[in-house]
C-alpha cells in the first residue's frame, strides 16, 4: 500500500527522526493487525516550506514541512487461500485508516494518507526465465506458420529485453510481462511481443 507522511514545524532537523518512529510505529500496528511480518519501504523525500506560505523568501517565522513517500508491504503467500489473503488485505487497510484518522486529531502527528492497495509479485525477475521460454516457442510457432519449408522464417535480430513488467489485475492476479522486440526473416519490421505469465 502507497502512503505519504508530513510532518510541519518550525525546525527541520526533528522532523525526519518524528517520521521514522511515526512509520515505524504503523508498521508495528499493522503488523499487529495483520498477524504477519510487514516491511516499510521508504521511496522518496521532498523539503518544503510549510504552512502553504506565498513569500517569496524564507524569514524567521517560516515552518518547515517534510513529505515522506513509500510503501507498506505484508507478504501474501501463494498457499494462502482467498479468503486468508483478503483478511490479511482488510487488516492493513484498517490499521492505515485508524493511523490516517489519528494523524488528523494533532498537528504534532504526521499527517498519513494512503493509496490503493494492489498485489505484486514479490520478486518479478525470478520469472525471467519461464517468460523468455515462452516468447520463444511462440516465436518458433509464428515463424513455421508464416514461413515455408522453401523460405522458413528465422529471428534476425533482436533487442534486449528490459526489466520484468508487472499489472495488477486483482487480489488473485498479477501480470508479468517482458518487453521485447525481434525481428522474422530478412527486411521484416521490427514488432514488439510481451510474453505473459
Amino acid at each position: 500500500m502507497p502512503l505519504s507522511a508530513s510532518l510541519e514545524a518550525d525546525e527541520a532537523a526533528p522532523l525526519l527522526a518524528s517520521l521514522r518512529q511515526a512509520c515505524e510505529q504503523l508498521r508495528r500496528r499493522v503488523q499487529e493487525r495483520s498477524g504477519t511480518e510487514v516491511s516499510f519501504r521508504p521511496q522518496d523525500l521532498r523539503f518544503d516550506r510549510g504552512g502553504g506560505s506565498k513569500k517569496l523568501a524564507l524569514t524567521e517565522s517560516d515552518t518547515h514541512l517534510v513529505t515522506l513517500e513509500g510503501w507498506l508491504e505484508l507478504p501474501l503467500a501463494a498457499e494462502h487461500d482467498f479468503w486468508e489473503r483478503a483478511a490479511r488485505l482488510g487488516a492493513l487497510t484498517r490499521a492505515c485508516q485508524e493511523a490516517e484518522g489519528d494523524s488528523r486529531q494533532s498537528r504534532k502527528l504526521p499527517r498519513f494518507s494512503f493509496g490503493a492497495a494492489r498485489a505484486l509479485v514479490a520478486r518479478p525477475e525470478a520469472h525471467r526465465d519461464e517468460l523468455l521460454r515462452r516468447y520463444v516457442a511462440r516465436v518458433r510457432e509464428t515463424a513455421a506458420a508464416l514461413g515455408s519449408a522453401g523460405v522458413p522464417l528465422t529471428v534476425v535480430e533482436c533487442v534486449p529485453a528490459g526489466a520484468v513488467e508487472q499489472t495488477t489485475h486483482s487480489l488473485e492476479e498479477v501480470g508479468l510481462s517482458l518487453p521485447l522486440t525481434c525481428r522474422l526473416g530478412e527486411g521484416g519490421a521490427p514488432s514488439e511481443h510481451r510474453p505473459r505469465e
